[in-house]
């Protein structure tokens, strides 16, 4: 048996042997995954443009923000919730559930913030082995899609909006015990989200990450990595409020195996960009029955 190695991917990867029928979800079993993502996020210049992150559970979240010429200092807090079935050995579905805490502080001539919780997003999808590892990498294919999402539109407006993203994503992995050496690449899709005279269309994303994970022990890992994305032009009400651009971040995170069943993971990451500066914590527990 091959050193316990613990993947974060869009669904969460984790087997004693490195073989996909381990790695899935086993057929007719269960997996719970509770996670909490602390986000921190500074904004120095004129910015009106949602920020896009993917949540432990690979879903893609949309950060709103304010218009003015100020200094912001963001925190937001996700709370997720997934449910994995095992339908087959080659097949895994999925339902992740969102809700998240916003809290912002700005700063001009005047300082001012702002406290918003509740209800973020509801996305459904499923994961498909294609190949299991053999002497050449594994290969999976997936999509989610987001089945009802809270949107903030200008003016404190809230509204609920179904079915106006939805993602693709591909995962390949080959071991060298006791390295895994990992590939995953996604592409999110967002439709132009509407209320009423009122419109948001977030860019389109893609993004590829290559990370190696290495066994400290069998209960404990290491992963370490980058993270590429490239993300379209942002608009609201028709108008341009930020153009397409690419940017990297850096990976670094620790999984230990509480027990047969439970799973502790956590994931952190640094991010730069021309518009902003944030850095990432997931935090997540995952129980198998």
């Amino acid at each position: 048996m091959k050193k316990t190695i613990f993947l974060v991917v869009p669904f969460i990867l984790f087997a004693k042997a490195v073989k996909v029928e381990d790695i899935l979800t086993q057929a007719n079993k269960v997996k719970l995954e509770t996670s909490i993502m602390y986000t921190n996020i500074q904004k120095k210049e004129i910015l009106l443009a949602p920020i896009t992150y993917q949540t432990a559970n690979g879903d893609f979240i949309n950060i709103p923000t304010y218009v003015g010429d100020t200094k912001t200092n963001q925190d937001y807090i996700n709370y997720g919730l997934s449910f994995k079935y095992g339908f087959n050995k080659n097949l895994e579905i999925f339902i992740n559930a969102n809700f998240y805490t916003n809290i912002i502080h700005q700063s001009s001539i005047k300082h001012s913030s702002k406290t918003d919780s509740g209800f973020g997003k509801l996305v459904a999808g499923l994961i498909y082995q294609i190949k299991e590892e053999d002497n050449t990498p594994s290969l999976l294919v997936g999509t989610n899609l987001d089945v009802l999402q809270r949107v903030s539109f200008a003016n404190n407006i809230q509204r609920n909006q179904s079915f106006k993203g939805y993602s693709f994503f591909l995962t390949s992995f080959y071991t060298v015990d006791p390295i895994v050496f990992y590939l995953k690449a996604d592409v999110r899709i967002n439709k132009e989200q509407l209320y009423k005279e009122k419109t948001i269309k977030n860019g389109n994303v893609f993004v590829i990450s290559p990370k190696v994970y290495f066994a400290v022990n069998p209960f404990t890992s290491l992963n370490w990595g980058i993270r590429y994305r490239y993300k379209g032009k942002d608009f609201i009400n028709g108008k341009e409020v930020s153009g397409s651009g690419s940017s990297i971040g850096y990976d670094f995170g620790i999984s230990y195996e509480i027990s047969h069943k439970l799973t502790f993971n956590c994931d952190m990451e640094k991010l730069d960009t021309n518009d902003y500066t944030s850095n990432n914590i997931n935090l997540s527990l995952v129980y198998e029955y």
